[in-house]
């Protein structure tokens, strides 16, 4: 039987220089990410190498799983929650600061300011919810429900279907279905809890169907 009561307890050890580095490195991994996402979102398709258009790296990162992966990954390898909630908002700091950069150099501009405003409401409340995924890797039934909710989350962004299963199809491509694996191997503890997850996640997935429940932006 899970034990509900089976916290994971982050470290604070270290000292504060390397927690700085690791944290500014984490800003400069968003900001590189970023300048190549736009890179490629302003680049023609075929003045793009080919081993980029094999990929489908153009429109990998044009979309929302990609991103919420390595924030995910981000928040979930950090040392304590708190650290995490300052990793994911200086990663996508990073990643706006860069996008923001290459429109003002390359376009004369930066970009509308509503824009902004939506990004920063997204940035701020992403670094609230790290502080609480995080804990999705404590073993016993926190762990498993957190990790349900999450999983949940990227199978409304990666399959759309109606709620009798008359239309099923994926909303991008294969590329988010290793997605959707790579987070269920992140958030793996065990057999039985992964199974566990993963069935409350697809049951959760259909009753947000079910209900017709959205969140702009989110689901």
């Amino acid at each position: 039987m899970m034990n509900p009561l089976r916290i994971r307890h982050g470290s604070r050890h270290g000292k504060l220089q390397n927690k700085i580095l690791i944290t500014l490195l984490f800003f400069l991994l968003g900001f590189l990410l970023g300048l190549m996402a736009k890179w490629l979102n302003t680049t023609a398709p075929n003045a793009l190498p080919q081993i980029v258009r094999s990929l489908d790296l153009r429109n990998l990162f044009a979309r929302t799983p990609v991103w919420v992966l390595i924030a995910l990954a981000i928040t979930l390898f950090s040392r304590n929650p708190r650290r995490a909630s300052l990793n994911v908002l200086l990663f996508l700091v990073g990643v706006i600061g860069s996008y923001c950069l290459f429109s003002y150099l390359w376009g004369g501009r930066l970009p509308d300011q509503h824009n902004l405003l939506l990004w920063g409401i997204v940035t701020a409340a992403s670094a609230l919810v790290a502080f609480g995924v995080w804990y999705a890797r404590c073993r016993g039934l926190l762990g498993t429900a957190i990790s349900a909710v999450i999983i949940a989350y990227f199978i409304l962004q990666i399959f759309s279907f109606t709620a009798d299963f008359s239309h099923f199809y994926l909303s991008y491509g294969l590329a988010e279905v290793f997605i959707l694996i790579a987070v269920i191997m992140m958030l793996y503890d065990g057999i039985v809890s992964c199974l566990i997850s993963v069935g409350a996640a697809i049951a959760l997935a259909y009753l947000v169907k079910l209900t017709g429940f959205s969140i702009p932006y989110v689901i």
